[in-house]
This record gives structure tokens, C-alpha cells and sequence, in this order.
């Protein structure tokens, strides 16, 4: 079903330069501020060519760096194609976690097909930046996280392989992950592209870039032509299976001055309330839950909102979304009480993605939407019914870093 390849990779050849200097998070997490941090640290790190280096440029800077760049062997490319074994050692809920995925390339398909499956909605604006990088630069600087259902444990047969050795490459990002690479050269993994010829790959995060890398193929008449470059794109897939897949939920904060009076005569129309408690809410957010429900912060007080009608809903909205707590929350409750709309939610909305760090506002917020973490099948399932999860509902962690493994065209 999905054609998946393997790639020469590009990659930090100068020793001088410490690969932990250098790696950045996806662009789309770096504020202006973060951002400029992470130019201050080398002038080899990969935000000068990811990210924009002042505003509407049309990355001419980006393509010029990685010439220079090449000539002067700061980067250089595998003489062969390769997979990639791509690990990240983190922590996360008080433990330790690896998380294991195949860089690679997948053949660009049409979301129709159902061979590539989303989960949620793209907007414009990040589509035409990543578009025009893509364009200049000729380069996949960035993976799409993906998934794969893999029963039978393939995958990490293949990792065993290859994993036993020194890493290609290592590094430690600014968050304490460690992040290690090790390469397969294509002829010692042929069953790679077997495996995945019927099966569907999920996307986990980097919807944006897929459209974009799409929307390439397209305008040089490439799409399906998998001979080209341009039609494939690079991916880092994991098992659905992974126990190292961890979702935190994102957590929604009321802008202060916005909500007058919530009348709970009207909420307890929709929901059954319950009255709970900060401790009962901080567990909340750590368990997924098996029907759809939120925990309301207001007035100092906790309250747990079960959604009466969702079953109603299933029809319209498909199962898999209509039994998520953050549909109600998004689409009813902030919709319907709070007056929040696809217009004024980057003004009115903010979002935390713990407990404590959320609750840190408590006293700047009209109030706080609490949720319980969704679950990988959640994910899966909303794919497979080709619906769409509301905007941040899923924070899966760590997010795959730029400047280790990326692909010239």
C-alpha cells in the first residue's frame, strides 16, 4: 500500500561542531525568542536554514548556507542509499521511555487513497512557508512523524540488527532527550518495502509538511512517478504498538475578561457534573479515558463534565470523534458558553500541555479545560474513519528534532 524507501542522507560531517549545538525542535514550536537562542548557538545550527531569516524571505539564504555548507564539508551525504534506526531516550510521567522509528522516504499519495492518513486539518499559511522552503531549497530538511500497525514486532527485528553497533550520529537536545541515529545501508534490509506494501502509514505530526511536499509533486507533474524524488518525501515511522508512543494531553486556557457568567443550570442541560477535586484532576490528565469527559476549572472550583449526548453524535461526527473529550470541550462547551469560534480562538485560547504548568494560571484565566490523555488508537481510529480531531488534541512527545539525518533532492 505504501511505497517506502530508503535515502541518502545528509548530515553534520565537522567534528568541531558539536551535533548537540546544532539540532533544532520542528519550526513550528520555535517562538521568535527560542528561535534566535537557537541561531546564537553555532553558526552552523540548523535554524539558519529551517527557519526564515527575516520576514517574507523566500529562504534564498536557506539554499545559500547549505552550498556553502557542502563545499566546506560541514555536511556531506552517505555514499549509498540508507534506512535509519532514529531513538530518543526521555523522560515522561516520572519514567524512563525509547522511542524507536524508521527514517525513511514514503511515496507522496493523495489523502483519498487512504494509503497516507491524517488525523487533523492544515491551514494555509504553514503550507505556503514550508512550500516555498521546499521549493528553494530543494531539500526535505524536516520528517514527517508517522505510525505503522505492526503486530508482529518487524520493525523491531530490523532495529536489533542495526542497533547493536556505535551510533551513527548522537546528541542531546535542550530538553534532556537523547537522540541517537544508526544507518542501514538498502541491500541489508530488502524486506523493508515488502513490509509495508499493505499496510496504511498514520501521520503523527507534520500534517503541514506533507501537504506541502504534495502540493511539490504536484507542480512538477511527479505525483505517483516514484521514480522522481519529488515524489517521495521523508518520514520517521513508529510502531503503533511502541510503548515509547506517549501522548500528553493540551489543556485549554480562557482568556481573562471573556466569560461573563457560565449558568451551570443550562451546562447541567448537556452534561452530568460531578464535583472533584485538584488531586482527582491531576490523575485525570494522566489516564485516557474510555468516554468522553473534561475537567472544568472555574471560580476556584473543579468539576467534572460527562458529555449525556455524545452517543447521539455518532452519526455526524463518525464514533471515533464524537467519544473524545476535546471534541465536546472544543466544539460545544467553548463554542456554545464561552463564545469562541475559528476566528477569535488564537486570541481568546491558550494551551498548556501538563497539569501543573496550566494550573500555574488559575488566577489569570476565566477558567481552564482540563483533559485526559488520548490514546494511539484514538489516533488510528479517527484516521481509519477519515475524520479530523480538533486542532491540538494530540501533543505526542518528544517531537523528532531537525539537522541529524535530512535529504537532498
Amino acid at each position: 500500500m505504501a511505497t517506502v524507501s530508503p535515502f541518502k542522507g545528509t548530515f553534520y560531517k565537522n567534528t568541531q561542531n558539536l551535533l548537540s549545538d546544532l539540532i533544532i525542535p520542528p519550526y513550528d514550536t520555535l517562538d521568535t525568542e527560542t528561535a534566535e537562542l537557537y541561531r546564537k548557538k553555532s553558526p552552523y545550527n540548523f535554524s539558519h536554514v529551517d527557519l526564515q531569516n527575516k520576514e517574507n524571505d523566500d529562504y534564498s539564504h536557506s539554499l545559500s548556507l547549505l552550498e556553502k555548507w557542502k563545499h566546506a564539508q560541514v555536511i556531506q551525504e552517505t555514499s549509498l542509499p540508507c534506512y535509519f534506526l532514529y531513538r530518543q531516550n526521555f523522560q515522561a510521567l516520572g519514567k524512563s521511555h525509547q522511542r524507536d522509528t524508521l527514517l525513511c522516504t514514503v511515496g507522496l499519495e493523495d489523502f483519498s487513497k487512504g494509503i497516507v492518513r491524517p488525523h487533523e486539518n492544515t491551514f494555509g499559511k504553514y503550507k505556503a512557508d514550508r512550500l516555498q522552503l521546499l521549493r528553494k531549497t530543494q531539500y526535505n530538511l524536516s520528517h514527517i512523524f508517522g505510525m505503522v500497525k505492526d503486530e508482529e514486532g518487524f520493525l523491531a527485528e530490523q532495529f536489533e540488527k542495526w542497533s547493536f553497533v556505535t551510533p551513527f550520529l548522537t546528541a542531546k537536545s535542550n530538553d534532556g532527550v537523547v537522540h541517537s541515529v544508526w544507518k542501514g545501508e538498502a541491500g541489508e534490509a530488502p524486506e523493508i518495502s515488502e513490509f509495508f506494501a499493505n499496510r496504511p502509514i498514520y501521520i503523527v505530526d507534520g500534517h503541514h509538511r506533507y501537504e506541502s511536499a504534495l502540493m511539490y509533486a504536484r507542480e512538477l507533474g511527479v505525483e505517483g512517478k516514484f521514480e522522481h524524488p519529488a515524489a517521495h518525501t521523508t518520514f520517521c515511522i513508529a510502531n503503533t504498538y511502541d510503548p515509547g508512543l506517549i501522548i500528553y494531553p493540551t489543556h485549554r486556557l480562557l482568556k481573562k475578561g471573556t466569560l461573563s457568567q457560565l449558568s451551570f443550570e443550562k451546562l447541567e442541560e448537556d452534561y452530568r457534573i460531578s464535583d472533584w477535586s485538584e488531586e482527582k484532576t491531576r490523575q485525570f490528565t494522566q489516564q485516557h479515558q474510555p468516554a468522553p469527559a473534561f475537567v472544568l476549572f472555574y471560580q476556584s472550583k473543579f468539576y467534572l463534565l460527562n458529555s449525556k449526548k455524545w452517543t447521539d453524535w455518532t452519526s455526524k461526527l463518525g464514533q471515533s470523534v464524537a467519544r473524545l473529550g476535546v471534541t465536546w470541550s472544543d466544539h460545544h462547551f467553548l463554542k456554545e458558553f464561552c463564545g469562541v469560534n475559528d476566528e477569535n480562538r488564537r486570541e481568546l485560547i491558550s494551551y498548556e500541555k501538563d497539569f501543573e504548568s496550566a494550573f500555574s494560571f488559575k488566577s489569570e484565566k476565566d477558567l481552564i479545560i482540563f483533559h485526559a490523555p488520548p490514546a494511539v488508537t484514538d489516533v488510528t481510529a479517527v484516521a481509519d474513519e477519515k475524520r479530523f480531531m480538533p486542532q491540538k488534541s494530540t501533543f505526542f512527545i518528544p517531537k523528532l528534532y531537525g539537522g541529524l539525518i535530512f535529504r537532498k533532492l
